[in-house]
């Protein structure tokens, strides 16, 4: 099935627009509804999402056009400008201003398209059933970010939409006018990865990050916080992970027997630098003793 589902991404990659992409997504979902034997169900139903988010992205590609045409018309319009030539500097004005009309109207235009678009991923994650222990949506979730992973290399092999034709005279600013241009893309895309993150998800995802630091000393930042609103932590050897519930439990290295049980939704951040507890180094560094003729170490050396 592995050769089949393959075939059926690479065709979603052909669709050029929302529409071709809706086309090829009805022919999968009526073939998914008509499956029996639950890998080809599964295979179709990544095929499904994939498509959803690769729609998103074909939908965000089109209403980024207008800004790439503008950055482009701009650059020309200012190589035109130093040139001092007459008919090349009429008509790269003449392109500037049809992009930059271009461009106003893509700002002032509403966002129907992509909402449409954001929502159909939105409404189809909402009503996937999660399958047992999670795993149909943590497989939904895989498959999204497939579809994400392949946007970032589609847009990286497409290098030529974003960028001028001529040499810049700022390749900072044409590397930041192509980061500007990308985010504008992808901003949607992501958003609609999210959508496919929820609490199974989150759980495999805080779960495996974990057992990579399992009988380490880690120091946990947590999202409670004290009534003054500063951040609370606890800290000692991560002893065990309880991923049907989303908890952990820390041991401490100060108190004999006692265990801190701390929620997956509860981390703030992880510092897995330290060893144990207490500050990194000194607050105050030791002195300086002259302990022979022009040789000076620290006090606690001496």
């Amino acid at each position: 099935m592995a050769t089949e589902l393959d075939a059926l991404l690479s065709s979603i990659r052909d669709c050029k627009t929302c529409d071709a992409v809706k086309n090829r997504l009805a022919i999968i979902t009526e073939k998914k509804d008509a499956a029996t034997d639950p890998d080809v169900v599964r295979a179709l139903r990544d095929a499904q999402v994939y498509a959803l988010v690769w729609g998103v992205f074909t939908v965000a590609l089109d209403q980024g056009a207008p800004i790439v045409a503008y950055d482009k018309a701009l650059k020309v319009l200012e190589a035109a400008q130093a040139s001092a030539d007459n008919k090349t500097l009429e008509a790269a004005y003449i392109a500037y201003e049809a992009a930059c009309t271009a461009y106003e109207e893509a700002l002032d235009a509403d966002n129907n398209l992509i909402n449409d678009a954001i929502k159909s991923v939105t409404d189809d994650a909402a009503k996937a059933a999660p399958g047992k222990n999670g795993i149909d949506a943590i497989a939904d979730a895989a498959a999204a970010e497939m579809a994400s992973a392949d946007i970032e290399h589609h847009l990286a092999s497409q290098d030529v939409i974003y960028s001028s034709e001529g040499p810049s005279a700022d390749p900072y600013e044409e590397y930041y006018d192509r980061k500007r241009q990308i985010r504008n893309i992808t901003s949607p895309v992501k958003q609609a990865c999210d959508a496919y993150v929820n609490e199974y998800v989150t759980r495999v995802q805080v779960a495996a990050q974990l057992k990579q630091s399992l009988d380490r000393y880690l120091l946990v930042w947590r999202v409670t916080t004290t009534g003054g609103g500063n951040p609370l932590a606890v800290q000692g050897i991560l002893e065990s992970i309880d991923e049907k519930n989303g908890t952990f439990v820390l041991r401490s290295t100060v108190y004999e027997g006692q265990r801190n049980t701390v929620s997956f939704s509860d981390i703030g951040t992880i510092d897995k630098s330290r060893t144990g507890s207490g500050a990194l180094s000194s607050a105050v560094a030791p002195g300086w003793r002259n302990v022979d003729l022009g040789k000076w170490v620290r006090s606690d050396k001496y």
